[in-house]
């Protein structure tokens, strides 16, 4: 896949929105409106070497979702929607995974002298660890007169604290700005939005910052189905002159399905090219997602969900292809429309053509998210 094909895609996407119809008026409020989100999760690993990141969560449906569908006057459905946007939800792939730092920041951590993703013969380290997360979001939103144009702003700040390993420890601040321009029939949303991600190590300090650039296209079929385009490209330079720096396109699909008044389903394909400045570590990946969730009774949600991912090293010999599977269940209850509470345990793993490459993760993770 070529970056010209990525581009492609989204600019059929973006005159798909222009020659579609307007039918019918519907407008948010000019003015302004700020929003923001605090949230905080503990979570275990027992090998944190393939522990998903903070970041890396399965999109399940929450209370809100299933109530908008319930809503026979959506009229102030556009206020809605941002009442759960923290600004961040077009941004793709930008937390590091444990894996990832390990990689980039450490190339030989056995000490042998080979770049541990070329050797085969490369002990990785294994460790049981606990993690907690801390994140603060802030959003604002203004909207123009015409009522279907939108300025967004965001700010975040997250950081992860390890129980044993303090080299794992990091902090992340992320910006974000971008218009909205949304149809009079309310169908149709295009969003660009530039980005900016810095990632902080708790014993190196400044470790790497990653611009990205932003476009994401969606389309309300019906009420009970929404399906959606997001291209982003990322520019990822990492002070370590030991790591690669890297160009990373990716393009997402998803969609949204509410196969009843208690049932939701999302599905999710992504392609990734990853070009990098160390020629072997150029990769192509691509992933699929399916995340269901029920609503139950006291205001509670159940969720199961499944992610694949393979990525494939194009430039190194031997060749190397990791395919990584993730199965997920949660238990969420909200608190009023504010203040949402999850538990959850999810397991993963990572098959490898390579020998000694395969792994497995099993974690429990407990949560709670409040937003104002």
């Amino acid at each position: 896949m070529t970056r010209t094909t990525l581009f492609s895609a989204i600019a059929l996407a973006a005159a798909a929105l222009a020659a579609m119809p307007d039918a019918e008026a519907r407008r948010a409020q000019p003015g302004h409106r700020f929003v923001g989100s605090v949230e905080a999760q503990l979570r275990s690993n027992d090998n944190v070497s393939i522990a998903r990141s903070s970041g890396e969560q399965f999109d399940f449906a929450d209370g809100d979702e299933f109530e908008r569908e319930d809503d026979e006057d959506d009229e102030d459905e556009g206020d809605d929607d941002f009442e759960d946007d923290d600004g961040f939800d077009d941004l793709l792939d930008l937390d590091f995974s444990e894996e990832d730092l390990a990689i980039d920041d450490a190339l030989d951590e056995d000490g042998d002298g080979l770049d541990d993703l070329l050797d085969p013969d490369a002990v990785e380290r294994v460790d049981s660890e606990s993690r907690f997360t801390a994140k603060l979001a802030l959003g604002h939103r203004y909207t123009f007169a015409d009522g279907r144009t939108t300025w967004t702003n965001g700010l975040r700040l997250a950081t992860d604290r390890h129980a044993q390993r303090d080299d794992l420890d990091k902090f992340n601040w992320a910006a974000t700005t971008g218009l909205g321009f949304a149809s009079n029939n309310g169908r149709h949303a295009f969003r660009p939005a530039l980005s900016y991600v810095v990632l902080d190590k708790r014993v190196a300090g400044k470790f790497s910052s990653t611009a990205v650039v932003s476009l994401d296209y969606s389309y309300r079929a019906s009420r009970r189905t929404s399906l959606g385009v997001t291209y982003n490209y990322q520019d990822k330079d990492i002070t370590s002159p030991a790591a690669p720096d890297a160009r990373i396109d990716t393009l997402s699909f998803s969609a949204s399905f509410a196969a009843s008044a208690n049932d939701i389903v999302k599905l999710e394909f992504a392609p990734k090219v990853e070009v990098s400045t160390q020629f072997t570590r150029n990769t192509d990946a691509w992933g699929w997602e399916i995340a269901y969730t029920r609503r139950l009774p006291w205001d509670m949600t159940a969720g199961l969900g499944y992610r694949f991912d393979s990525v494939d090293y194009k430039n190194l010999v031997p060749g190397r292809k990791d395919d990584h599977r993730v199965i997920g269940a949660q238990l969420a209850r909200s608190f009023g429309r504010r203040f949402v509470a999850e538990l959850g345990l999810e397991s993963s793993e990572r098959n490898s053509n390579l020998p000694g490459r395969d792994a497995r993760n099993d974690s429990v993770y407990l949560g709670g998210t409040w937003k104002f």
